[in-house]
Formats: C-alpha cells, sequence, structure tokens
C-alpha cells in the first residue's frame, strides 16, 4: 500500500517492542504505537526507518492504541530524539482513546489497570503460598520494556468510539475494543477494509485480560464488534500481518470460553478457593502472580454475573 508502512518488531512475543505502523501524509509521518522505551528497542526502531528511507524529524504525530509499555513505552526517547531537531514534543500530536489519555499521563495507574491490588489480596493474604509482593507494576517494567508517561502540556488530540481519523490517504474508524486494557483502540480502514487489531486479535494466541481492563467479558463483546466488520486483512501489534480473521475470532472466543467451562467441571466436584483455580490453568508461579489471578477473577465475574457460581468469603461455589 501507498504510503503505509508496517515496521515489523523482531520478536513477536513478550516483552518484545509492539509492530509501528507509519502513514506518510503531506505533512510528515504519523506512527501508529511506538515500541517499548529501551534504548536497544529504538535503535531497531529508527534501523527500520532508515531501511524505509523515513526521517523520525518528519514526524508531526502519534497515534498510540493504548498506554501499555510496549506500545508507548519509546515516545519519551522519540521526543528527546527530535529536540535534537529543535521539535518539541509539544510541536507533535498526540492522538490516544479518552480512556486512555489519564493512563497515560499517570503511569502509576497502571497499576490499578493491571489489577495489582488484587494480585497483592490473594498473594499476601494466602499463607500457603510464598508469593511475592507487586506494589508497582512500573518496576517490573524498566528492564524488560519501559514505560513513559506524557507530560501534563503535550499536545493530546482524544478520540472516541467510532470517531473517523482521517492520515494522508487513510480514513480509520475507531473501535474502543476493551478486555486488555480499558480504552484499548482497534483500527479500522474504511477503504481499504484492513484492521490494525492491536492486542486484541493477533497472528497466534491470545492476549491476558483483567477486570478492570474490561475482562472476559469486555474481550468477549470486543471480539463480537470487530466480527461484524468485512476485514480483508489484518495488521496486528504483534506478529505478521494474516487474512483469516473470522477463525481467529473464533479461536479466541473458544479459548476464553474453555476457561468457564474448566472453572465449572472443578467447581462441579468442590468448592474451590480463587489460587487453586489459578493453578488449573498454570503452571510457572510467576505466571500464577501475573497474568493468572486477573484472568481468572475476569472469569468469575463473568460466572457470577451469569448466576453460575457463588463466592463466600475466600471459596467459590457452584449454583
Amino acid at each position: 500500500m501507498q504510503n503505509f508502512f508496517f515496521l515489523k518488531a523482531d520478536k513477536p512475543m513478550w516483552p518484545a517492542s509492539a509492530n509501528v505502523f507509519v502513514i506518510k501524509d503531506s505533512e510528515g509521518l504519523i506512527l501508529i504505537d511506538v515500541g517499548c522505551g529501551l534504548k536497544k528497542f529504538i535503535r531497531k526502531l529508527y534501523q527500520q526507518f532508515k531501511i524505509n528511507n523515513l526521517d523520525i524529524k518528519d514526524i508531526h504525530s502519534i497515534v498510540i492504541s493504548h498506554a501499555h509499555p510496549d506500545h508507548m513505552g519509546g515516545i519519551s526517547w522519540i521526543f528527546k530524539d527530535l529536540k535534537r531537531f529543535n521539535i518539541e514534543f509539544s510541536d507533535i500530536k498526540i492522538y490516544i482513546n479518552k480512556i486512555e489519555k489519564k493512563i497515560a499521563q499517570n503511569i502509576n495507574l497502571l497499576n490499578l489497570y493491571f489489577d495489582v491490588p488484587l494480585i497483592s489480596k490473594y498473594y499476601n493474604s494466602d499463607s500457603e503460598h510464598n508469593l511475592k509482593k507487586i506494589s508497582d507494576i512500573n518496576d517490573n517494567f524498566k528492564i524488560l520494556c519501559a514505560m513513559s508517561q506524557l507530560p501534563e502540556d503535550c499536545n493530546i488530540q482524544t478520540f472516541d468510539d467510532d470517531d473517523i481519523l482521517n492520515f494522508g490517504d487513510y480514513k480509520f474508524k475507531i473501535l474502543t475494543t476493551p478486555g486488555h486494557a480499558p480504552g484499548h483502540t482497534s483500527f479500522f480502514e474504511l477503504d481499504r477494509h484492513f484492521l490494525l487489531s492491536g492486542d486484541l486479535i493477533g497472528e497466534k494466541g491470545t492476549a491476558w485480560y483483567s477486570p478492570s481492563s474490561g475482562g472476559a467479558i469486555g474481550y468477549l463483546d470486543s471480539l463480537k464488534k470487530i466480527e461484524k466488520l468485512s476485514v480483508s486483512s489484518v495488521y496486528p501489534a504483534h506478529g505478521n500481518k494474516f487474512y483469516n480473521i473470522k477463525e481467529r475470532i473464533t479461536q479466541i472466543r473458544n479459548k476464553i470460553l474453555l476457561k468457564d467451562q474448566k472453572i465449572m467441571e472443578k467447581l462441579e466436584k468442590s468448592p474451590q478457593k480463587l489460587i487453586d483455580l489459578v493453578k488449573l490453568f498454570y503452571n510457572d508461579s510467576l505466571i500464577q502472580i501475573f497474568p493468572g489471578v486477573a484472568i481468572i477473577e475476569s472469569h468469575l465475574i463473568k460466572l457470577e454475573k451469569e448466576g453460575k457460581i457463588l463466592r463466600n468469603g475466600e471459596k467459590v461455589y457452584k449454583i
């Protein structure tokens, strides 16, 4: 496609950067996501700029799909490097979903949307488990994929669900698709019918989800929203471009619903603690801490809402 560049990250899985998309227009360059905030990732991004004959000093706008470190962590490096060309961060327009704006400007809020208080509650109250206390999710990001915070006086343009954004020759419909992040955004190009799916629908696997970010209910609703579109091809935030979106939606939905089924089968035998249900799906102790607790809590919220389970203290019962 003309004036559209797919800068693919070298690895598809965390802690890799997200893929970066660049659109060229009459004013310069628009970036959709920027990747992790570590020098090695920024260096790789600039190498891809060079390969594609792109120049960072031509950047005039940055679009953020959601405020996670692998998508917007590199923004502080870009601001810093643009200063060498006497371009201030206030000269760059930042487009972000209105729901994600407050998180991008106060990254401590990531602790809430990664459900760290929930994790700490279960890990620190259960004497049978030797679980590490998580106090600040950003401390865990610093070594692997550092996060950036937008300055208060940044030139921020917010968008909302169903808004239309025109970038050069491309016209995108905004789709707020929570589950993985409260204001996670997918971008549907109205003329060419391709989708920038963010983390919602990848080439492989399923993104983690947490109660405060939309949970299992939000994720399934988001898949239903995308399923209604006539999508020709998908550019995910991680991995390669693909075409079989209906198949991928079915796979992801089935994987989520299978967790419901397995939880109910376990509860059929006896009441369970949340941590015991987490162990049913995740063997690795670190994965149990995150995202295990948040994912299973999301399912318990869904099942409780559907009238299938009852919670009494630490125990979960099948109704």
